[in-house]
């Protein structure tokens, strides 16, 4: 089943006239405010998250240049790029299997995790955090660098890392997360 808190389908309201004065045209004006107040809300939701995944992208990388061995470490920041996609794939992994165990079984979430499963708190952590936390431009950026440099090797072993290890992160947390739900 593809409906449940954690739904990718979420009905949105549609943008642009035909949503600027709907009460009016509806007749409905409670219903169509309630919509466009859950979109804004959403958006902001989703602004908060990402401005945190943004910020921990960013002190992971600076903690990554100022390491010791910087210079030898940091590869000119692709490695904190990498361990801030490697982490965002390994916390999408969880919220993944996280998602499957609320919509397709009985398992009810408690404490934290009912927290977690309202569906504007899943639009911030997957969309907001995670969406900006992690970086695939980047990412592509960093290994094209070192392609134009004749550094073939580091940039097929950057891109390579990034998803081979960022593919089995995702799937050992969800390995984790489908053990401690079921």
């Amino acid at each position: 089943s593809r409906n449940g808190p954690c739904s990718d389908h979420q009905k949105l309201p549609k943008l642009g006239p035909s949503n600027v004065n709907s009460s009016a045209l509806t007749g409905n004006g409670e219903n169509a405010e309630l919509s466009s107040m859950t979109f804004v809300s959403d958006l902001f939701a989703i602004a908060l998250g990402g401005s945190i995944g943004a910020v921990l992208r960013y002190l992971i990388t600076l903690t990554v240049v100022s390491a010791p061995l910087s210079g030898w470490l940091t590869l000119h920041g692709s490695v904190g790029t990498t361990l801030s996609n490697l982490l965002g794939c390994c916390a999408l992994g969880g919220l993944f299997q996280f998602s499957q165990a609320l919509v397709a079984s009985d398992w009810v979430a408690t404490g934290w995790a009912a927290s977690l499963a309202h569906p504007r708190t899943l639009l911030a952590v997957r969309i907001g955090v995670l969406g900006s936390l992690t970086t695939f431009s980047t990412l592509i950026g960093e290994t094209a660098v070192f392609a134009s440099q004749g550094r073939i090797l580091a940039s097929s072993m950057l891109l390579g890392i990034n998803v081979i290890a960022g593919w089995c992160l995702f799937w050992a947390a969800a390995a984790v997360v489908r053990n401690w739900t079921s």
